[in-house]
């Protein structure tokens, strides 16, 4: 419910956007679009002193969080305790039906990331590709109808998902 509220408002704010530019004339053609995503890994450590580890797993509640419990963080600190999550920045992308996207992602984080585009009717519209750290990947998708469209990580969903915004041509 929340990721579905954030994305609500995310996309509300960028219509807002889309509309003021589109009120001054301004249009966007659509064509070939090339986006440049970074697949990354948050992370954050502190130690049970200052506060205690979470009551819940946080790696229970997300297949994008990880857990490190305090001992396992830092074996030369027994309070030491880690979380992290994987994202792709940036989290949303648009563009205009009949558009031609060139997603150039590099991997920063994570040693494998199992990947595909899935269209607005939950199809998958490209197939599965292993994504690697230290390289760089280009995967084409074409928008071929208006809606929302995921380009999703399968180990670390749903947190590691961009969004891409098709616009119909107006």
């Amino acid at each position: 419910m929340h990721r579905r509220r954030s994305l609500a408002v995310a996309l509300a704010a960028l219509a807002l956007v889309v509309g003021a530019c589109g009120q001054g004339g301004a249009s966007i053609a659509t064509g070939e679009r090339t986006y440049y995503l970074t697949g990354l890994e948050y992370k954050g450590s502190t130690v049970t002193k200052d506060l205690a580890a979470p009551d819940v797993d946080p790696a229970k509640l997300s297949d994008g969080y990880r857990y490190k419990k305090p001992g396992d963080a830092d074996k030369s600190d027994a309070t030491k305790w880690e979380v992290s999550t994987y994202r792709w920045e940036p989290g949303l992308l648009v563009g205009r039906v009949g558009d031609k996207l060139t997603l150039v992602t590099f991997i920063v984080n994570g040693d494998k990331h199992n990947t595909w585009v899935e269209g607005p009717d939950g199809k998958e519209v490209v197939a599965k590709v292993l994504m690697n750290r230290g390289r760089e990947y280009k995967t084409t998708v074409t928008l071929d109808k208006p809606g929302i469209y995921r380009f999703v990580c399968e180990e670390h969903d749903p947190t590691m998902t961009t969004y891409i915004w098709a616009l119909p041509v107006q």
